[in-house]
């Protein structure tokens, strides 16, 4: 029996400026559709992580993603032109963007098209919740906890809670 195209590596192979840890995994290829870092190291995986279903990395030619251990994305959308970190032992949830810049560049434009952003950083322990949108400038701090549909763009301080669009911290 054959695979069905979709569901083939070959499709989007995974680039080679791509760093995976030790039993971390990465769901699928499609994850690559739209990666064109060509950062030295445009995505750099920690140990026993996973970026799982759904997730996508739109990276630009500057873009590059850092998850550190023991994290998981879960049906995340990262679309940045600049640097993305996240720490440890964080979770990011269900239809969480993470948009490092004012729009993604569509796949059928020049990558060099698009403008570097300001770093986003998520810290170690992190839990973003289904929907929000992490915007440039976030800087979460560790053991902070991300609300359903926040909207985040500054920053966020350590074991923390935020909520709402804009986001506000609710308690700490």
């Amino acid at each position: 029996m054959s695979v069905p195209p979709w569901l083939s590596d070959d499709v989007f192979p995974i680039p080679e400026n791509v760093e995976v840890g030790p039993g971390s995994q990465v769901y699928s290829s499609w994850a690559f559709a739209h990666y064109r870092s060509r950062r030295p190291c445009g995505l750099r995986i920690g140990r026993q992580s996973a970026l799982w279903s759904a997730t996508m990395l739109d990276l630009g030619a500057d873009g590059e993603l850092e998850v550190g251990d023991y994290s998981t994305l879960l049906d995340v959308t990262v679309a940045t032109n600049g640097r993305v970190e996240v720490g440890d032992y964080s979770m990011i949830g269900h239809r969480v963007v993470i948009a490092g810049g004012p729009a993604p560049v569509p796949p059928d434009v020049d990558a060099d098209a698009a403008l570097p952003s300001e770093p986003i950083v998520i810290g170690s322990g992190v839990w973003i919740t289904a929907g929000a949108v992490i915007l440039p400038g976030a800087r979460i701090g560790d053991d902070a906890v991300v609300g359903a549909g926040t909207v985040v763009d500054g920053p966020v301080p350590p074991r923390a809670t935020a909520f709402g669009s804009p986001y506000r911290v609710v308690s700490r």
